[in-house]
């Protein structure tokens, strides 16, 4: 899932925070504090994005001019080459900044430096209670001894967005908090209608892997690297999504992906999932206007509250950085309270379980002024399956069954058979190439 950021509608400052003491590795990997008031050698420390979109105006201002400010002797930039070759070079930069859900391809690369010896040094830590849960618990399991390999940076979450004015012009209530998918089948059947020679749909269901995440269904099989979605449980998630498509005027003249049904640009689709802080910076960027408000993400019920996990995203220090206490100095900043309550005013929804600071998030942004932030935050996150670089290969081959299911040119037995052999004859070339 791509992940963008609010573009024009950062922050313009940052609080100043006071000095402490620092901590550093030494060549044993213990750790030692030392003075911030002695004079340091300036440092240019370089950060790689992965499957993340920031703009490098967005990095200035959210992050690189506060780091600054607080550290004159740090400057940093943002280095987005391919990971791979960077890998290859032996020389990677100093910070990887990555969806955890592509973290397996650092894991891979033998990048991930093992912090725990700074983030526990009791003269200058990072606290991982103050993270909120499930994201942390994830992040902490990556090490199985303890180590730490990255902390939370930020996060995303789903909601429901609905056109206030396809609903007035049904006489349909509006969407509440708490509602159920098969709520929203009867919501979207009472929405789905011509008017005026206009097709109007009520909902088009996310994704496959999206409603397999709100129950954390692994796609994977680590230990044997197969694919594991032709199942019970992935038969039931198809089973949920067929309705809706089955709905008439959904599907018209048998034709799939739909094309000219967009909530936001074509404004004839009632209501639709999206992760908030990607929608809200769509709208605000393309000056998108609509008659809209937001509640929590239907869930499951035998779920209910549970939505797929947040979108997260971590950084860490790579092994091979030179300069790592400064790299940790960053990273320590970046999720520090005064950081992350601004980036939560401005739409990025903060990683730290303070719920004074979780309440803000949004406040800043027009666009969801006097929406139903709150509601929509109520819904939980699940915990994220464990990462593995070809789970998103799994996750393609899954999603892909969706057009024969709309269209019903397929029963919902062969279509996750033949996804999950195709999945699996994928993996073995990139395994057979991979070990050339």
């Amino acid at each position: 899932m791509k992940r963008t950021t609010l573009i024009g509608v950062l922050m313009t400052s940052m609080a100043v925070a006071g000095c402490g003491n620092e901590s550093t590795n030494d060549a044993e990997g213990s750790t030692k504090p030392i003075s911030v008031d002695k004079p340091r050698e300036p440092v240019e420390l370089k950060i790689v994005p992965y499957w993340l979109v920031m703009s490098d105006e967005e990095y200035e201002e959210l992050l690189f001019q506060p780091l600054k400010a607080k550290y004159p002797h740090i400057t940093m930039k943002v280095d987005r080459t391919d990971p791979v070759k960077l890998a290859a070079s032996g020389e990677f930069p100093d910070i990887y900044y990555v969806a955890n859900v592509r973290y397996s391809t650092f894991k891979d690369l033998d990048i991930p430096y093992d912090m725990s010896p700074m983030v526990k040094n009791k003269a200058n830590p990072i606290d991982l209670n103050s993270f909120s849960k499930p994201n942390i618990d994830w992040v902490v399991e990556l090490g199985a001894n303890g180590e730490v390999y990255g902390v939370p940076f930020d996060l995303n979450h789903l909601a429901l967005f609905y056109n206030k004015d396809i609903f007035d012009k049904r006489g349909v209530p509006y969407p509440k908090d708490g509602m159920t998918w098969e709520d929203m089948i009867d919501l979207s059947r009472k929405l789905t209608f011509v008017d005026g020679g206009v097709q109007y749909r009520g909902f088009l269901p996310p994704a496959p892997n999206v409603l397999s995440g709100t129950k954390t269904m692994p796609v994977l099989d680590h230990a044997t690297q197969k694919a594991l979605i032709n199942s019970s449980g992935f038969k039931s998630i198809l089973e949920l999504i067929k309705p809706f498509y089955e709905i008439p005027g959904i599907v018209v003249d048998n034709q799939y992906p739909i094309k000219g049904a967009d909530f936001l640009n074509d404004q004839n689709v009632a209501m639709m999932t999206g992760w908030m802080t990607d929608v809200a910076s769509k709208m605000q960027t393309n000056n998108i206007k609509i008659n809209y408000d937001i509640v929590g993400v239907p869930s499951f019920q035998d779920l209910p509250g549970v939505t797929i996990h947040p979108g997260a995203k971590m950084m860490g220090i790579s092994k091979t950085s030179k300069h790592k206490e400064d790299a940790y100095l960053a990273i320590q900043f970046f999720t520090s309270p005064e950081v992350q309550q601004k980036m939560n005013r401005k739409g990025r929804l903060t990683v730290l379980a303070d719920e004074s600071i979780r309440q803000q998030f949004g406040a800043d942004v027009e666009v969801l002024k006097g929406k139903n932030v709150a509601g929509a935050l109520k819904v939980k996150p699940a915990k994220m399956i464990p990462p593995h670089k070809y789970n998103s290969l799994v996750d393609s081959k899954l999603n892909a069954v969706v057009a024969d299911l709309a269209k019903g040119t397929k029963d919902i037995n062969t279509l996750l058979r033949e996804a999950e052999e195709t999945a699996n004859k994928e993996i073995e070339q990139a395994e057979s190439v991979r070990k050339k």
